[in-house]
């Protein structure tokens, strides 16, 4: 929908300040943007201005408006906390289309989208070397129960989680097959505010998943997952004949059919939410209950955990155009995990993971980095 169909919402707006603070968390800022630059406009409530703004033809979009409005993690604290429930995120990716529909979209952004139409991911890279983590390609094509969604950020810069994810399902001896041609899931379209291009991927995402027979798809990207659950069937304005979990649900679930088995590997871990898997997607305990299945395991929560977890501040691509917020979020995020004294700091997405391994660089911490799939794999 364009920003014109959120007119009523936008001048909704009490200008409570809920969306800055977390009056439950001694007023501790929730927003990572504006924890990183202090000015209103980088927030929920400096958006919402400058949407109401931009309805009435008092705001012309330029460079300047453009980098606040993608300066942005996406990581939905505003939207969880917002007094009058309004639709924060759906407000946000409208505005970013009319961003698009005037030509102020960032360079390094058009970089983005041009590289997942020429090579089916947004880092550049070839396609053929998408499944070069893997043992071998006996499960490469075929058709099975169960598809192993690997996600862009997996198949390329996080490999160990996409090769985990393969261990975990073989140990489960789970009946699953990859695409011989997996390409991006979308998520970069949509989080750029170029919904039509999201659109066509969707497409061919479905025609691809319909081949191969899959009743289940399993992904450990939340990027992944949310756009598969969520807004691909807005796009496509249908219900998807498949069921889309994330890994640990996958997981949780066969435990509760018996017949998973992890050897002790003891030791103090924190959790960290990520943000679409948490606030997005309300997936809080199957982490949880899959992590501490390993014995010997204890888990000590962070003080801000669940639906009030503060981002790691690499969602949404930040990084790309304000490099403050995502150092910034996730040195603060870090300083908290490391707080709890675990040993190691567990997440369940591939840029939470980069983001922690970098504030370890940072620091020199002791303190071990892994993603959930990646702790799970260890202790088979």
């Amino acid at each position: 929908m364009t920003l014109d169909n959120y007119r009523d919402q936008v001048y909704s707006c009490l200008r409570c300040g809920f969306c800055f603070d977390l009056p439950a968390e001694g007023n501790r800022r929730i927003c990572p943007p504006y924890c990183a630059h202090g000015f209103e406009s980088y927030g929920a409530r400096g958006k919402l201005a400058a949407a109401r703004a931009l309805l009435d033809g008092e705001l012309e979009i330029d460079a300047e408006v453009a980098n606040r409005l993608y300066a942005c993690t996406e990581c939905g604290a505003c939207e969880s906390q917002c007094f009058k429930y309004l639709p924060l995120s759906e407000i946000y990716r409208a505005m970013k289309e009319r961003v698009v529909e005037l030509g102020w979209l960032p360079e390094v952004f058009q970089s983005f989208a041009d590289a997942v139409k020429e090579q089916g991911n947004p880092y550049s890279k070839e396609g053929k070397d998408r499944l070069a983590w893997l043992p071998d390609r006996r499960r490469v094509g075929g058709r099975a129960s169960v598809l192993l969604f690997s996600g862009c950020t997996p198949s390329y810069l996080r490999r160990g989680i996409a090769r985990s994810a393969f261990q975990v399902l073989e140990a489960l001896g789970s009946p699953f097959t990859l695409l011989a041609d997996e390409q991006c899931c979308g998520h970069p379209f949509l989080s750029l505010g170029l919904v039509s291009q999201a659109q066509a991927v969707a497409e061919r995402n479905l025609e691809a998943i319909l081949g191969s027979g899959a009743e289940t798809v399993v992904t450990p990207c939340p990027g992944c997952l949310k756009t598969f659950r969520v807004d691909m069937p807005l796009l496509l304005k249908k219900k998807l004949p498949f069921e889309v979990l994330h890994l640990t649900e996958y997981v949780a679930r066969e435990m509760e059919r018996g017949g998973v088995y992890f050897r002790r590997n003891p030791g103090l871990v924190t959790y960290h939410d990520p943000c679409n898997l948490g606030r997005g997607l309300g997936v809080y305990d199957a982490p949880r209950r899959v992590a501490t299945a390993v014995p010997g395991v204890r888990l000590v929560e962070m003080p801000r955990a669940r639906q009030a977890a503060f981002c790691c501040g690499h969602g949404g691509f930040v990084r790309a155009v304000d490099l403050d917020v995502a150092k910034e979020s996730a040195a603060d995020r870090w300083a908290e995990a490391v707080g709890t004294g675990a040993e190691a700091v567990l997440s369940a997405c591939p840029a939470c993971e980069t983001a922690f391994l970098e504030a370890r660089a940072s620091t020199g911490s002791p303190v071990e980095v892994l993603d959930i799939v990646e702790f799970l794999a260890r202790a088979l």
